[in-house]
């Protein structure tokens, strides 16, 4: 799909930031950085980087599973456990040999929670 049309105008889409670009945006604001010239540094709207630095302390607690750049949703340390686990029986099934398909891997964290 596509960007929505609105009025016969393409709207923009969504963005994701990935952690890393958050917890620079959080530094460089610490360092005294206005919110304004950030939003023009990064391209994104002031609002955006004020929501950033509204979630600065569960941005920095954030430590995400291997592989993982972008979390669109804080979560709950559940489902950070949850992917932990996850990950750990992937990587056992995978050096076994064994095939695995996205419903077993769905079946089994199902199972994990």
């Amino acid at each position: 799909m596509g960007p929505k049309k609105v009025n016969g105008k393409v709207s923009a889409q969504k963005k994701m930031m990935s952690i890393e670009l958050k917890r620079e945006i959080i530094e460089k604001n610490e360092q005294g950085v206005r919110v304004a010239d950030l939003a023009r540094q990064y391209g994104r709207s002031t609002s955006t980087i004020c929501t950033v630095l509204k979630q600065k302390e569960s941005i920095k607690g954030i430590t995400p599973a291997k592989g993982v750049t972008i979390i669109s949703k804080l979560r709950s340390s559940l489902h950070e456990k949850m992917e932990k686990l996850l990950m750990v029986w992937v990587m056992e099934k995978q050096l076994k040999g064994d095939t695995l398909t996205q419903g077993i891997i769905c079946e089994k964290a199902r199972a994990i929670c």
